[in-house]
């Protein structure tokens, strides 16, 4: 599918608001909770609002590792397409983690408050954080884009999904503060959701399918974390597609609620010598150091977290140098090995998770019309 002209990429427009409800998934309040429009969706910008009151006494000291961010369990962005014929789940992250993709998306983090946490008693602080939910390919150039954006009028039951976590994922220990609205003492947080909205009249959309981007991940835990091992084999990396890039992150969980996840600490002292293997002892990415990974990060997107690393294997923005893992899956010897594999220093609750940003559908002509 050649690129087209647009006349708005990514504009703003705000959809609905969605109320707090601690450990529960909720949607937005429209048609069911469907994304209803005609237009197409460069992605979404969920801003979440609301006031964390300390105890009186025994509250937390800090933010636990991913902070505010761990009040979203879960968002996921799924629906039915109509010329594919199969249902899609392509946005699946927890809240942590889809923050790390928002800055790294923006060059730099995006605002948040309070700048500065109180944990003395009774303590009031008023949060804002924003969560961008792109569906493009991470710093492709903008001319491009138009091929990979969400064509929306093409799926049946296209909904956002946002799983709330609760207090006790965002901090560490100690009676966990009371959360009401953002500048009151009653009511409760909520998260603010608009699309980013592609606009360039009917007609240029017609006849046209764009590629589609999946993210998701994986978590990696128990023995293979907490047991030293050298060259330890951590997790196979998905085949037959296009891997555009991985997220690993890397440290310790923290206690929760039944059903939630958090870190309590990240960390870069695990992993050594990361290696991505295609084939048994053929590695074609080779790291000694975690560290290593977020000075490219820096050389080019300009941003990087301690405990994440981006391996970004299109990072001079041109989608063709992304990883093809089509043959993987063939040949006469069956599948070819993919696999991420490091030398691990092992201690309890420790945990790795990989994000994954997958090419599955490339863009193509059709003949159904995007309505």
């Amino acid at each position: 599918m050649t690129p087209f002209a647009l006349t708005t990429l990514n504009r703003f427009e705000h959809i609905a608001n969605i109320g707090f409800a601690a450990n529960t998934p909720t949607n937005l309040p429209t048609q069911g909770g469907q994304i209803v429009d005609t237009r197409w969706l460069w992605g979404l910008l969920i801003t979440v609002e609301g006031r964390a009151t300390m105890p009186a006494s025994a509250g937390p000291s800090a933010l636990s590792g991913d902070g505010i961010a761990q009040l979203i369990e879960r968002l996921t962005v799924e629906g039915t397409h109509r010329v594919r014929q199969r249902q899609e789940k392509f946005y699946d992250l927890r809240g942590a983690e889809a923050k790390f993709i928002s800055d790294l998306f923006s060059l730099n983090a995006l605002p948040s408050l309070p700048t500065a946490w109180s944990f003395t008693g009774s303590a009031t602080n008023d949060f804002r954080f924003h969560i961008v939910v792109p569906f493009v390919p991470l710093g492709i150039p903008p001319r491009e884009q138009p091929s990979y954006l969400l064509d929306v009028p093409n799926y049946d039951t296209l909904k956002l999904t946002l799983q709330w976590g609760d207090a006790v994922s965002v901090f560490g220990a100690g009676t966990a503060p009371t959360l009401t609205a953002y500048g009151s003492a009653s009511g409760s947080p909520q998260a603010r959701v608009a699309g980013l909205w592609a606009l360039a009249g009917a007609s240029r959309f017609v006849n046209r399918v764009p590629g589609r981007v999946f993210r998701y991940f994986t978590e990696v835990s128990g023995s293979l974390m907490t047991t030293s091992a050298t060259g330890q084999r951590l997790i196979d990396i998905p085949r037959g597609n296009y891997m555009r890039g991985i997220i690993a992150k890397t440290g310790t969980k923290q206690t929760v609620t039944s059903g939630n996840n958090a870190y309590a600490a990240l960390s870069e002292s695990i992993f050594t010598n990361l290696k991505i293997n295609r084939g048994i002892n053929r590695p074609v990415r080779f790291w000694p150091l975690q560290e290593q990974i977020r000075v490219e990060n820096v050389l080019s997107r300009g941003y990087s977290r301690a405990g994440y690393g981006f391996i970004d294997f299109a990072k001079n923005g041109i989608l063709a140098e992304s990883f093809d893992a089509h043959p993987l899956t063939s040949g006469s010897s069956g599948q070819v090995d993919f696999f991420f594999e490091a030398d691990v220093a092992g201690a309890a609750n420790q945990a790795a998770l990989f994000m994954w940003e997958e090419i599955q559908n490339l863009p193509l002509a059709s003949t159904v019309r995007s309505r």
